[in-house]
């Protein structure tokens, strides 16, 4: 066949395969895997020696190595041979596959195509045509199936610490099976040959019978013992069903592309000159939406250019680990040029300080200093004094008349105050704010009230504010006085995206306090695209342990997946055994890419020493801490700590709690409630498998709820 006849039967197959969207889903994934079978023994008519799909395929990008086509990209192939245990389920037990697994085999016969070189217009079509998928089932009815393999996943998880044990035995001995096979194909092949030469020798022939004899006899004791593993086939083939989502990086930008239309609707109703909040709980989507009002309002901005002066934007967020994080996504989204606009808002506002003061420096430790040596009272610790003034006088804008005449409420304090000892406490405030000034060494809350207090003096002072949108990620985490001087400083109103919760040293709204009139203009997220509902569960059954008045409804998740599965240990080191043997299963086993898989632990401490772990395990690791790290970078394990990881997506997480990091001096109902909520924060990370890790019998409380809730069990 010409190369042009060969291209025409090409456009032909992909043609038909693009009128088959919309069909049965397990028929038209078998029929992709037809396609690329034939596609690969037309490429290269040497490989029709193969007859098993993974082999033929492995040996393709050989073919397609030499041919140029980088080693990294091949992951794909390796991908569709983990996958093709789908079809074999449609071809022999006819199983109905699930939208979502149709969708990621698409993705993947779409990177094939790709990696081929093969550019049709009916691939175009087959993109456009996925939409049927979901046109032609109700959502209920599309997750029947995965609904039916999740359910027996809850029964094998009761065992999953024996299948986790048994993994290395069971893929040593299938690996040795599958080897043997080959063995015996290619001595049956030579045996049958040797018999039909006309000169062959009776003693080569019986020598290669008794060597196939013997290699059949040993492949049929593995088999054998192979059967005794059917348990652990069964859990790995359950839970391939539910891996097929976010598996790879591009899976996992993939399911950042698209606003539902919850999230579609929100960002219609955001228009600059207003102030505007989206709210919603873990995984709705907040962030996501942001970044689409922000490049909407620079595409605007952009079309200015010539008819005045443009409006002037900046993406504000808490964290550096989030500014490389929101980048990221945007890049994902296509947003360009917008790096120098996202940036912390501690950086953000030290920029503006040094215009106005160019000799102050922030010090975040200053006040805990003077409150050492200044601390008077005798009912507050130094720590209790410096949480004090910092956190709760500073960062609220807390006036004279509120603290001591009003008695104001100090919510999340360890202990009540009197009227008489909070005027003792201004009076070491008074104190603290001297030695400030006079060494021009600033706290960060203090920083922000210098700026507030120039903003009040000087209205609109160009030095300051020369930003006329602002957008804010994660708005929760920013203080009264954050909020309030970030108002100041912006002409046309912020869009701010967070959970409704209040700050544990609150005072009332840290919205109303700032000035940011958001009546009427707030909209609320409920559905979760982030977690699959057996996760979303899990995180509400504890949630509902310790849930506040103000904390926003629970999300409604919508995607199948597995349960989250719970392994404790009576020791450190067979806690990391455990730990390692859950990173070769997702990474080894289940084909993710190693940076798709995420270890969160509670402190640094903890992170550097399980990064030490997995490196001596062989594996790349990658600490989202680095000053050097970009969610961009591919082929490690990446690490966080529990703090670190708010804001953040992980398809995989890994959550590592030999214990709670220490949660301050705050009273023991706050503390628990922080150490609860970063729980939770950290669970519902993970977008596609959840694992949790702890001590047989943790003492503290919140974890001791954790453990009964993932068992199934009532807490003490």
């Amino acid at each position: 066949m010409s190369g042009a006849d060969r291209a025409a039967d090409t456009e032909e197959r992909l043609a038909r395969l693009a009128r088959l969207a919309g069909s049965d889903e397990g028929f038209f994934v078998l029929a992709l895997h037809s396609f690329m079978e034939s596609h690969a023994r037309s490429e290269h008519p040497p490989l029709a020696y193969f007859d098993k799909f993974p082999e033929l395929l492995w040996a393709f990008g050989d073919v397609l190595k030499t041919r140029g086509v980088p080693v990294e990209r091949l992951a794909t192939i390796s991908r569709i041979t983990k996958e093709h245990v789908l079809t074999n389920k449609v071809r022999h037990s006819f199983v109905r596959l699930d939208a979502e697994e149709l969708l990621a085999a698409t993705h993947n016969f779409l990177a094939f195509c790709d990696l081929c070189g093969i550019a049709s217009k009916s691939l175009a079509e087959l993109r456009a045509g996925l939409q049927a998928w979901d046109e032609r089932r109700s959502p209920l009815e599309r997750s029947a199936e995965l609904r039916r393999v999740r359910d027996e996943l809850v029964a094998a998880r009761q065992d999953n610490r024996r299948l986790l044990e048994r993994l290395g035995a069971y893929e040593r001995d299938a690996a040795l099976a599958a080897e043997l096979g080959r063995k015996v194909e290619v001595l049956d092949t030579e045996a049958r040959r040797e018999r039909e030469r006309a000169d062959s020798k009776a003693e080569r022939v019986d020598e290669l019978r008794r060597a196939l004899n013997d290699a059949k006899m040993e492949r049929a004791r593995l088999l054998a013992e192979l059967e005794s593993y059917r348990d652990l086939e069964q859990y790995l083939e359950h839970l391939a069903r539910f891996t097929l989502y976010t598996r790879t990086r591009r899976d996992y930008e993939r399911s950042l592309m698209r606003l539902t239309p919850e999230q579609r609707d929100a960002l219609d109703e955001i228009r600059p000159g207003h102030d505007f909040l989206i709210r919603g709980g873990a995984g709705t989507g907040k962030t996501i939406v942001l970044l689409h009002a922000f490049d909407r309002a620079r595409r605007e901005r952009d079309a200015e250019l010539g008819f005045g002066r443009p409006a002037r934007m900046a993406l504000l967020t808490y964290t550096t680990t989030l500014v490389k994080y929101d980048r990221y996504l945007a890049a994902v989204l296509r947003t360009a040029g917008v790096d120098d606009l996202i940036t912390t808002a501690d950086a953000f506002f030290f920029a503006r300080l040094r215009r106005v003061e160019p000799r102050a420096r922030v010090d975040y430790a200053v006040v805990a200093k003077l409150a050492a040596s200044l601390n008077g009272t005798e009912f507050l610790t130094n720590a209790e004094l410096a949480t004090e003034l910092e956190d709760f006088l500073f960062a609220n804008a807390v006036t004279r008349e509120e603290y001591i005449d009003n008695v104001v409420l100090r919510r999340g304090m360890r202990q009540p105050l009197s009227a008489q000892q909070r005027a003792m406490v201004w009076g070491v405030r008074a104190r603290v704010i001297e030695e400030m000034e006079r060494a021009g060494t600033l706290s960060k809350n203090w920083s922000r009230m210098r700026l507030i207090e120039h903003l009040e003096r000087t209205p609109g002072d160009p030095a300051v504010c020369d930003v006329d949108l602002a957008y804010v990620d994660e708005s929760q985490d920013l203080t009264a006085v954050d909020l309030k001087a970030l108002k100041l400083m912006t002409r046309r109103g912020l869009v701010l995206a967070g959970d409704a919760g209040q700050t544990i040293y609150g005072v009332g709204s840290p919205y109303r306090r700032a000035g940011i009139d958001i009546s009427g203009r707030t909209r609320v997220l409920r559905t979760s695209f982030r977690t699959t509902c057996p996760i979303q569960e899990a995180a509400d059954r504890y949630r509902a342990l310790t849930r506040g008045e103000e904390e926003e409804p629970n999300p409604q998740a919508f995607r199948e997946g597995p349960v989250p599965e719970l392994y404790t240990a009576a020791t450190r080191d067979e806690m990391d055994r455990l730990l390692l043997a859950r990173v070769a299963l997702f990474v080894d086993t289940l084909g993710y890419d190693p940076e798709n898989v995420t270890v969160l632990a509670p402190t640094r401490n903890d992170v550097a020493r399980i990064g030490q772990l997995i490196s001596r395990a062989g594996r790349a690791v990658a600490n989202i801490h680095d000053e050097a790290f970009a969610f961009s970078q591919a082929g490690a394990v990446r690490l966080s700590t529990l703090h670190s990881s708010k804001g953040l997506d992980f398809p995989v997480v890994l959550l590592y709690l030999p214990g709670l990091p220490s949660q301050g001096d705050y009273d023991e109902a706050a503390g628990d409630t922080l150490a609860r909520n970063l729980i939770y924060v950290a669970m519902t990370r993970a977008m596609d498998n959840l694992s949790v890790f702890t001590m047989a019998a943790p003492a503290e409380k919140p974890l001791a709820d954790l453990v009964a809730v993932l068992a199934d069990r009532p807490p003490a």
